[in-house]
This record gives structure tokens, sequence and C-alpha cells, in this order.
């Protein structure tokens, strides 16, 4: 019997499959004991271009109209078997919602809960006001809103250089680089600008929950730059982290452990959050040829 459950699953925003950022976006619910959908989205799109400079707000309404009118079809035209629609879920959604492409927007896996009433508003209201971005304390976590701002840091005191309309400047500095590795795996860096070497920008922020999450971002970025090295030493690459530290205290011993992971690797530079403008400064003189 699925009369006392449900599924749904979350819309994201996803900006850089490389840093593995993604903003909670929508909540697609499906309650099969009355075959109905539901679909809440954020409207005010502002707030993900206030943590992300590049970001296409028509690309997105386009695939939030499609999805409400590929969903109202269904409720007025198909005649799906309701046990289709439930167990396979995912499916369901790849092949007639929105395809897992790889396009901004994406569907998370599906998650099912219960309930004991039935008050379904209650359950909309529930999952909108836990899942949607503007209604969380935090947006969605760190690695969300804080690596993007220390991004747009780095780039707000670039300014100067207008490198937005400065066509001039565009074989020393780089938007979107892709590093492809031996495998035929791209990588994409947001910022690049041209010294000895090209310098390659990612932000890495450690202020997470707790020691383990911060000591498996360590691990992964370590095993990311590590397999990156022979395209750094073959181009001449050299790529720039800048960190975030945490906020609370009681992470600062596997952060300081973090620190020491990264900085064991070659052709890697550790820029502290505090230390973005003078590095900043360093990349436009680079730029100007000063």
């Amino acid at each position: 019997m699925i009369n006392n459950k449900y599924k749904y699953s979350i819309l994201k925003y996803q900006h850089s499959a490389l840093l593995g950022e993604s903003l909670n976006i929508g909540v697609l619910i499906y309650f099969p004991y009355i075959d109905k959908f539901v679909f809440n989205y954020s409207k005010n799109l502002t707030r993900i271009k206030a943590i992300y400079d590049i970001v296409s707000e028509k690309t997105i309404k386009h695939y939030l109209s499609q999805i409400e009118l590929r969903l109202r079809k269904f409720s007025s035209e198909y005649e799906l078997f309701e046990k289709d629609k439930y167990e396979y879920f995912d499916q369901f959604i790849d092949q007639f919602i929105l395809p897992n492409d790889g396009s901004v927007l994406q569907f998370s896996k599906n998650r099912e809960s219960y309930f004991y009433n039935q008050d379904i508003e209650y359950i909309i209201s529930n999952l909108t006001n836990k899942y949607l971005f503007e209604k969380e304390k935090n947006i969605a976590g760190v690695t969300i809103s804080k690596e993007p701002l220390i991004l747009k840091k780095f780039y707000n005191y670039l300014s100067v250089l207008d490198l937005d309309h400065n066509t001039s400047l565009n074989h020393k500095f780089y938007k979107n680089y892709k590093v492809r590795n031996e495998t035929g795996n791209e990588f994409n860096f947001e910022y690049g600008w041209n010294n000895d070497s090209l310098h390659l920008v990612k932000p890495i922020s450690f202020d997470l929950k707790d020691s383990k999450n911060l000591a498996d971002k360590a691990y992964k970025n370590f095993g990311l730059f590590t397999d990156l090295k022979n395209e750094a030493i073959i181009n001449n690459l050299k790529y720039d982290l800048l960190i975030g530290k945490p906020e609370s205290k009681e992470l600062f011993k596997e952060f300081d452990h973090a620190l020491n992971l990264l900085n064991m690797l070659d052709r890697v530079e550790i820029i502290l959050e505090e230390n973005i403008e003078d590095y900043s400064q360093k990349a436009i003189t680079a730029i100007l040829n000063i």
C-alpha cells in the first residue's frame, strides 16, 4: 500500500560541477493516492544572481516554465499507471519532466516519506520551507554561499581593469578556462590570469559543519590537484586556491591539517581569505605588465 507515502525531488541550480556547487531552487512532490504533482519553486532569482556573477536568468525561467508545462500536461492529458510514476520516480522525471543531461537545472534523487493524515498542504508547506533557499538561514550550506562570495571578492578587486569591456586584456585574463585530464574529463576554472604561468583560481571554503566534512573536502581537493599535476606541468599552469576559514574554533585543528595537506601539492598556492586583496593586486600588476 502506498496510500500513506509520497515522494519528492529537489530541483537544484548547478553552478559548477568542479566546485560541487548547487542551490536549491524548487521542490517536486508526488502524492500517489490522489495522483497529484505539486511543483513549488523560488520566484526570487535575484538571490542567485547576488551570489553568482554569471547566471542566465532567462535560461532558468525557460526551464521552470517547461517543467510547469509538462506537469500540467500530465495532469490533464496523460494516463500513466500510478505504480510507474511512484516506483520509478527518478526515471519518470528524467524521461518526461527534465532530462538528467548536465544542464544548469537538475533534479536530485528522489526521497520517500510518510504521512498519517490527509493534510497535504502541511506537507507541501513544510518541504517548501525546508528546501527552498530563500527560506533557509544558511543558503543550503557553506560550499554554496561562501565559495562564490570568495571568488566574487577576488573579481571585484579586479573591477578597476574593466575586464567585461576591455578586450585588449583577453590574452591576460580568462573566464571559464577548462583543464582536461588524461582520461578526458574536463574541469572548469572560472578565472585565470597570466604571469610567468597561467594562474587558475579556485575558491575552497572550509567553513563546514564538522571535522569529518572538512577532512573529506581536503582529501577530495588533494586528489583533484594530484590528478591535474601533469596537466599543470605540460601547460605551465598554477592552481591558486582561495581558502575560506571555518568559523567554529572546534574545526581549527582539522583546518590546519587540511592546509598542511594542500601545501604538499606541487604547482598549488594557498591564499587565505584575508590575503585575497594582496593576491588580487598581484594579479592586476601581472595583467597590466607593470
